[in-house]
């Protein structure tokens, strides 16, 4: 039994904290979508059940306010969570580990949040400049740049006619959580198909096309095609000038001519990938071309319902010519690549996509340092003045960047979220560390506020008019955006959330310490 001296308060406090969601792959699953399916979990306990599986207590009612008192006891003393065992493995039976994680369900240090409105404002702007003739894939390789395919997907496939992955793998987690009634284009060289009731079943159904890239492999693509007993959708890729995958001209042709002799493989598409689409239009304009003359040369064995595809989000943004009936893009429908493509008249301009990426956490610690002061391994901060530094609990193992060079130092900014949706954009001194940044706060002093411990912090910001915006972020460590998103530790927890967009429009506060003025100027 619990102890009356402490064991009722914890077993009161639990039940009645806001633990409705299920976060046993980190992925912030509502209770409907727990992997348990919620009848499988222990008895009812009052008015929550104990997941046997996730370890959390799942509630259809949530009590915010009292769910961080009950972070704070945990803090103050672990012996509750410990005490509940005896109680808890006689009426629920759970693993040790599950009370680990129940008992500290509240100790995420970041949060990472994915707007799910903006993704479907991103596709209807690019459905704008493409038109309504030409398809939009989206591409959601790398488990939809580390933010959650399962999650992402029926809500691209609402706006979209195609997505893209890399592996049978990611088509197949896709199709068999049931959350995807599109077809799907695998883009890696596939040579084996390895007998799945989702793959196999999508494939009858035309769902589910691989990329040709070589003979051989070809072959290989018509023998797993064959052994299956399904008729396979291809698309070819044209190599013009990236030299990674896919075949050149002369191999390209004998492959159109082996594919409309190979009943079991069906010619779906044809395309190619430009190696400088962002920066160079001289260049892609010299890979477009070599497109079309491929494609005017061999028309004899090209279907009337083939897709061709070669505009990445940097090209679909960039001109109409590169749209021809698909186009193919993964940026573009995160909310980036208008601010990065060197285009004089780009289609899509700063500001007209929306940020999908929200990256927050909170303030541990603030301290006073003197005048002198140095910050973090390698002084690479020396405050100039009396100055308040703050702690935040992420670094580079979450998958913060860190700034390369001597003049790192005022290069990355975070905002501190104040009331009234205002933001102050203040910067980042001293190193970045494993799990801890260290801000500069000292100018909020006028705001009035005693202890900013607990104060929220935007370490990526959904505004691509902040210092903080991921492709900013991304640049001031020499990353791609591509990059720092699929770097982010998959430890974060992940949340779908939907904003209006009235609620974008928020009042900011640029605030620049003096120590880095007088160090940059």
């Amino acid at each position: 039994m619990l102890e009356a001296s402490g064991g009722d308060a914890f077993e009161e406090r639990l039940l009645q904290s806001e633990v409705s969601e299920c976060l046993v792959d980190r992925k912030d699953l509502s209770v409907a979508a727990c992997p348990n399916n919620l009848s499988l979990c222990g008895s009812r306990l009052r008015n929550g059940r104990l997941c046997r599986l996730c370890g959390r207590i799942h509630r259809t009612a949530m009590v915010r306010q009292r769910a961080a008192r009950y972070k704070y006891e945990c803090k103050r003393s672990r012996k509750y969570a410990w005490s509940a065992v005896p109680l808890f493995s006689r009426v629920f039976a759970p693993s040790r580990a599950s009370l680990r994680l129940l008992a500290g369900f509240m100790q995420d240090t970041s949060l990472l949040e994915f707007d799910t409105s903006a993704i479907t404002h991103n596709l209807r702007v690019l459905r704008g400049v493409v038109g309504v003739d030409c398809a939009l894939c989206p591409i959601v390789k790398a488990d939809a740049y580390g933010l959650g395919s399962l999650h992402l997907a029926p809500v691209l496939a609402q706006g979209a006619d195609m997505l893209a992955v890399y592996s049978p793998k990611q088509a197949e987690e896709i199709l068999r959580a049931g959350v995807c009634n599109i077809a799907i284009v695998v883009l890696m060289p596939v040579r084996v198909i390895e007998e799945s009731d989702e793959l196999t079943r999508h494939a009858k159904r035309g769902l589910l096309h691989f990329v040709v890239h070589d003979a051989a492999q070809c072959a290989a693509l018509e023998l797993a095609a064959d052994s299956l007993g399904v008729q396979l959708g291809v698309h070819l890729e044209l190599d013009t000038g990236m030299s990674r995958g896919g075949a050149r001209r002369e191999v390209a042709a004998a492959l159109l001519h082996t594919l409309a002799s190979t009943p079991s493989l069906r010619l779906k598409g044809i395309f190619t990938h430009f190696a400088n689409s962002r920066t160079s239009e001289t260049l892609t304009r010299a890979q477009l071309d070599a497109f079309r003359e491929f494609i005017a040369q061999q028309s004899a064995s090209i279907g009337a319902d083939c897709l061709f595809h070669v505009a990445s989000s940097y090209a679909l943004m960039r001109h109409r010519d590169y749209h021809f009936n698909m186009v193919r893009f993964g940026l573009a429908w995160l909310g980036y690549g208008t601010e990065e493509l060197e285009a004089s008249e780009p289609l899509v301009k700063p500001g007209e996509l929306r940020p999908v990426v929200r990256w927050s956490t909170s303030i541990v610690q603030t301290k006073r340092i003197p005048e002198g002061a140095s910050v973090g391994y390698g002084s690479l901060f020396t405050a100039t003045r009396d100055s308040t530094i703050a702690l935040l609990p992420v670094g580079y193992a979450d998958g913060y960047p860190v700034p390369r060079g001597s003049s790192s130092q005022g290069r990355q900014s975070v905002a501190i979220c104040l009331s009234g949706k205002r933001r102050a954009f203040v910067p980042v001194v001293g190193a970045v560390n494993m799990d801890q940044l260290t801000i500069d706060i000292t100018e909020l002093e006028p705001f009035g506020v005693r202890d900013w411990t607990g104060t929220e912090v935007e370490l990526i910001t959904p505004s691509w008019e902040a210092p903080n915006h991921l492709p900013k972020l991304a640049a001031s460590a020499g990353l791609i955006p591509h990059e720092l998103l699929t770097r982010l530790h998959a430890r974060i927890p992940r949340k779908r959330v939907q904003t209006s967009r009235s609620s974008l429009v928020e009042p900011t506060v640029h605030v620049v310490p003096l120590a880095l003025r007088s160090a940059n100027a």
